[in-house]
């Protein structure tokens, strides 16, 4: 039995906007999925402190810390200079007094230079003190390509790391393509540490722990926008040790911020279905087909792709990480194949098959830009190495899916009754409404459709019009309650498990279904039902 205890680094309550209607927000909804999930405790920030005010909201987080010993508070601050904020001494002597030892800045929300200049006063408390400090950001892109609000400058960072070498700080929301700019500050401050909501790289949890050590890892949900149980299985599935694990799960942040007490452990209760109490065991999943179908596959040996930190993305690896959660098959791409050269990229996936036979899946990809004979192209991946799925990617032709240039392969797709991977595009309602009425014999997967609800409702909206459309579920986002948003409006016979590793680790996608409040029966047709009848209409 799991008996380990959790502690939430990272969670928000109280309004925000912009919200999508569906979206959560509220105290008792928060705690209600902890109980769910097996969540023992949350660090809370309140969403009016970022967005109004940090004086006004700090109170208003007060007021929801009463509703239950289970919340601890994280107070938002920013620099006093322009009145608007307590002096650094009174602002920390504010915290302490009510039980608060957990600071939050919002340097690009809020709108001020993150730097040693201007936060020096503030910063020098929090040091003096042992005060986490928490920011959130960090991403590769920088602030002009991104939500400015939701980032800090690394190197900001690093220079008052530089000047505070005792200042503890938690970098959050950090995402998995910024490995390459973490990993030398992690490495140059050793009170610098991560949480992995949105750093879901492919085994992260592992890596990182191996880099800098399992003590400068902190379990975080990124809740209530995020699955909270995507986080979990994170830390539950991976294969660190026991002792590693709790440090991540609560004995890093309890340490961090002088918790002397833990929250106590919920009475026991008999999980709703199988799949949620093998999840929270970490355990794969017995009697239950799962069907990863949106995978990809880099050559053997990769540790990188291109712009992103990619390791242990080879047909072994994967198969390996697969058996933990109890990965039966697994539809893949080569990464390699849809992003520059098709032929050398479809090798790679051959080879998978080759020496995986029951367990890889292909997707053919093809570009237009460089098929010179179609008919040769599906006499090769089709007909002589038996491939299934088709996989055009407009990210990297930048052609409509409902050009004529891909005519020629949705023809055969069409004959085949094989199935196609769609990646989102600019216009990608109109284009699949077109092109799944033209090939009525394809099955369209739709992938990244629980990004957000935004782009729920927009699969919703070609799947309710085409009886040939599933929804794939993937991306880092693990957005809180949509695929239970998406079986509402087309049933669970339309949604289909799919991760998209290894651009980011299985297991929290795997987690985000497991946790969902969908019944046994709808979770089973996700995990592998409805892809094995979309796999067996196949007619190669």
């Amino acid at each position: 039995m799991n008996n380990r205890m959790y502690l939430d680094s990272y969670a928000t309550v109280g309004k925000r906007g912009p919200k999508d209607i569906e979206a959560y927000f509220e105290t008792g909804i928060l705690l209600e999925e902890m109980e769910w999930c097996g969540i023992h405790g949350a660090f809370v920030a309140h969403a009016m402190a970022k967005e109004y005010d940090p004086i006004y909201g700090n109170k208003m987080l007060l007021h929801e810390l009463k509703r239950s010993s289970r919340l601890f508070g994280v107070w938002t601050v920013m620099p006093h200079h322009t009145r608007e904020f307590p002096q650094p001494r009174d602002a920390v002597k504010e915290m302490l007094d009510n039980g608060i030892r957990v600071a939050k800045m919002y340097p690009r929300a809020h709108r001020y230079p993150f730097s040693v200049d201007l936060c020096g006063d503030l910063l020098r408390e929090f040091e003096r003190n042992e005060i986490l400090l928490m920011v959130e950001g960090g991403h590769c892109y920088g602030p002009d390509l991104l939500e400015p609000s939701n980032q800090v400058l690394l190197t900001d960072l690093d220079a008052i790391l530089t000047r505070f070498p005792n200042l503890k700080v938690l970098l959050q929301a950090s995402r998995w393509e910024s490995t390459r700019f973490t990993n030398p500050l992690m490495m140059k401050h050793k009170n610098l540490h991560l949480e992995l909501s949105n750093h879901q790289g492919n085994r992260a949890m592992e890596i990182f722990a191996e880099w800098y050590g399992a003590e400068r890892i902190l379990f975080g949900t990124g809740a209530l926008e995020k699955s909270p149980g995507a986080a979990k299985a994170f830390v539950d599935y991976c294969t660190l040790n026991g002792e590693e694990k709790q440090k991540i799960a609560s004995g890093n942040l309890a340490r961090l911020t002088k918790l002397d007490k833990l929250p106590p452990s919920y009475k026991p209760k008999k999980a709703a279905d199988p799949i949620l109490a093998l999840a929270k065991e970490g355990e794969p999943l017995k009697n239950v087909l799962v069907i990863d179908s949106h995978a990809h596959i880099t050559h053997d040996g990769a540790e990188g792709i291109g712009f992103i930190h990619m390791p242990h993305g080879d047909a072994t690896s994967m198969h390996e990480r697969a058996r933990l959660m109890g990965i039966d098959k697994m539809c893949i791409s080569g990464f390699l194949a849809v992003w520059t050269d098709y032929e050398e990229g479809n090798k790679i996936v051959v080879d998978a098959m080759r020496r995986f036979p029951k367990f890889y899946h292909g997707y053919a990809a093809l570009q237009p830009q460089y098929v010179k004979d179609w008919k040769k192209e599906f006499r090769t991946w089709y007909g002589k190495y038996k491939m299934q799925g088709l996989k055009p990617y407009h990210p990297r032709t930048f052609i409509p899916y409902n050009d004529k240039a891909w005519a020629p392969w949705f023809e055969y797709g069409n004959r085949i009754h094989g199935y196609a991977l769609i990646h989102p595009s600019p216009n990608v309602v109109a284009e699949v409404n077109d092109i799944a009425a033209r090939y009525p014999g394809i099955s369209f997967l739709l992938a990244h459709s629980g990004a957000s609800f935004h782009d729920a409702r927009l699969a919703i909206e070609v799947a309710e019009k085409n009886p040939n459309v599933s929804l794939e579920i993937t991306l880092t986002s693990v957005t809180y309650r949509v695929i239970e948003f998406m079986v509402k409006h087309v049933g669970a016979d339309r949604v289909l498990f799919g991760t998209d590793q290894p651009m980011r680790d299985p297991i929290p996608q795997f987690g985000w279904m497991a946790y969902s409040h969908c019944t046994f029966e709808e979770k089973k047709k996700m995990f592998g039902l409805n892809m094995q009848k979309i796999i067996k209409r196949v007619r190669v």
